[in-house]
């Protein structure tokens, strides 16, 4: 049995050996995501335009308005004595924020008391954005207002904050360990997709079926090929993680490298499943796209967090196999724990492969 299913392996590298088309999607595809999608997808705000409305200007506005333009989340483009419809503003000069102090600003704000106000106005048509700005102005605000007035904020309770595992808060350290999820399942069920299809088109089928190879040494032949190269890929991307993004790996290499070959194998057998039944490549590249992109990107954490979905949108991430490996990944990489605390999604991720695998050994009997 050993030395058949190293036959058909041999036989599928050769294949894929000789077809410089698969070793291009296999190797460059993976490199060209990465360096997209680690540099599109980003939470970080830089550089935010916005308008300082300042009536009457003083020392401590002009303070409060160069404190905000040297923070690196914003940039004041301009100051404006009075704006009497803010929407113009908003309209004309494609702002995201309006900074508004009264008239009386400077008086308010050294008699002491409450009664300073500072009026900010944010776009909120991106939500994420407009919460994110919300949360930022007030500190930022409240500093330099402090620091104008030479005195530090009176509080009863100190709070001393400190952000573990992503100290910087970067986006590129939580979204390229997603992507590795979605570039690894993408490639290798597109790939595997496309094995037995091609030997459909191409009428060597038959021979495969006159041998003396069995269904379930046929598929597992098969996947060992692609088995070795999406493990190279994902080698390949975390060294491109690291190289653009500074992406370490704060766990076990070893305990991240079989995790990943678990989700490989996975990834491997949802193509298999989808080339059992479909008749052509094209057909089979129709199907694996929207079975593996989408639910991959919207269902399984990788953006959106799945506390915040419906609940009917709950239950069916917990069939897609990317929600499992990134709890893996993301718990790997950034905060450093291993299997102890692991060990439910990785049995459940090599359940979901193990069953794949029998339904397509047993799809493939029933169709040839």
């Amino acid at each position: 049995m050993i030395r058949r299913l190293f036959a058909i392996a041999a036989k599928e590298l050769r294949h894929i050996m000789r077809d410089w088309q698969t070793l291009l999607v296999i190797f460059l595809m993976p490199v060209v995501m990465m360096f997209l999608y680690g540099y599109a997808l980003t939470m970080d705000l830089t550089g935010v335009p916005l308008i300082i409305e300042d009536p009457i200007p003083s020392p401590e506005s002009v303070r409060i308005a160069h404190a905000i333009d040297a923070s690196t989340m914003f940039h004041v483009v301009g100051t404006v004595a009075a704006a009497p419809d803010p929407v113009e503003l908003f309209r004309k000069y494609h702002m995201k924020a309006i900074v508004r102090f009264t008239p009386h600003f400077a008086a308010d704000l050294r008699r002491g008391g409450e009664g300073a106000e500072v009026q900010v106005l944010i776009d909120g048509c991106d939500p994420n954005v407009g919460t994110i700005l919300k949360n930022a102005f007030g500190p930022v605000i409240q500093k330099a207002t402090l620091d104008a007035l030479g005195i530090v904020a009176p509080a009863a309770v100190t709070v001393d904050e400190k952000v573990l595992y992503n100290q910087e808060q970067r986006s590129a350290l939580f979204f390229v360990p997603g992507l590795m999820a979605i570039i690894l399942l993408m490639i290798s069920a597109l790939l595997t997709s496309l094995a037995i299809t091609r030997e459909k088109e191409l009428g060597t089928i038959e021979q495969l079926l006159v041998s003396p190879l069995r269904p379930r040494e046929i598929i597992v032949g098969k996947i060992l090929p692609y088995l070795a190269l999406a493990a190279a890929d994902g080698a390949l991307i975390l060294c491109v993680g690291y190289v653009l993004f500074g992406v370490r790996i704060a766990g076990s290499i070893p305990f991240l490298a079989g995790a990943s070959l678990v989700y490989i194998f996975t990834s491997l057998a949802i193509g298999l499943l989808v080339s059992t039944v479909a008749r052509t490549q094209q057909q089979a590249m129709m199907m694996v796209l929207p079975a593996t992109m989408l639910p991959t990107i919207i269902l399984s954490g990788f953006i959106f967090p799945l506390a915040s979905l419906p609940w009917p949108l709950r239950c069916l991430s917990a069939a897609v196999p990317a929600t499992y490996y990134l709890e893996i990944i993301r718990g790997i990489v950034l905060k450093g724990v291993g299997i102890t605390v692991l060990w439910r999604p990785l049995c459940i991720l090599g359940a979901i492969g193990i069953l794949l695998v029998l339904v397509s050994v047993k799809q493939f009997r029933e169709r040839l």
